[in-house]
């Protein structure tokens, strides 16, 4: 029974540090996707499309910038793992800086969970987003790199690739 105690107490905290990486990881890879679902989106339908982050409520999603006064009713809304903090950098190639070196991001929580809108969403939301052009490409006023931290500090970066139509996930800054 000892023996059984001490096995336990030496892979309990490797093991919460294994789902705690899972959820950052997690994190990233439903942002990448969303991404994806954006462009192809975009040029299914031969409009813009936004990935939008709301730092109010925390939550982040997709919708057609013209959707008009109807609202988009193929817009999808996502809010981030309770253990998971997203944010947009808008620092042109100065990654996680501004010029002046100081952090610039508009930091996301959340609960847990996806919500598919009930409703139309409004096509002027609040705060940062990345638009996708019809042609697929991403448009050049738009962030170039989402972080993705936890709560424990680490990080995980969704950077634009540079022929401007992808992002891809990177565990450090090059």
């Amino acid at each position: 029974m000892a023996l059984l105690v001490v096995a336990v107490s030496m892979v309990s905290p490797r093991l919460s540090d294994f789902l705690r990486g899972r959820a950052i990881e997690s994190e990233a890879r439903r942002l990448l996707a969303v991404t994806h679902a954006a462009r192809s989106r975009a040029i299914t339908e031969g409009r813009p499309v936004l990935l939008w982050l709301d730092s109010g409520t925390g939550a982040y999603g997709l919708e057609r910038v013209d959707a008009g006064r109807s609202g988009d009713p193929q817009a999808q809304e996502f809010a981030p793992d309770e253990n998971v903090r997203v944010s947009f950098d808008r620092s042109q190639r100065l990654i996680g800086q501004t010029p002046t070196g100081l952090p610039t991001p508009t930091v996301l929580t959340g609960p847990s969970g996806f919500r598919r809108s009930a409703g139309a969403i409004a096509t002027t939301r609040p705060g940062t987003s990345i638009r996708w052009a019809p042609d697929g490409t991403i448009d050049e006023d738009s962030p170039n790199a989402i972080r993705v931290e936890d709560a424990a500090g680490a990080v995980l970066w969704l950077v634009e690739a540079s022929d401007r139509r992808r992002y891809e996930i990177r565990t450090a800054l090059d």
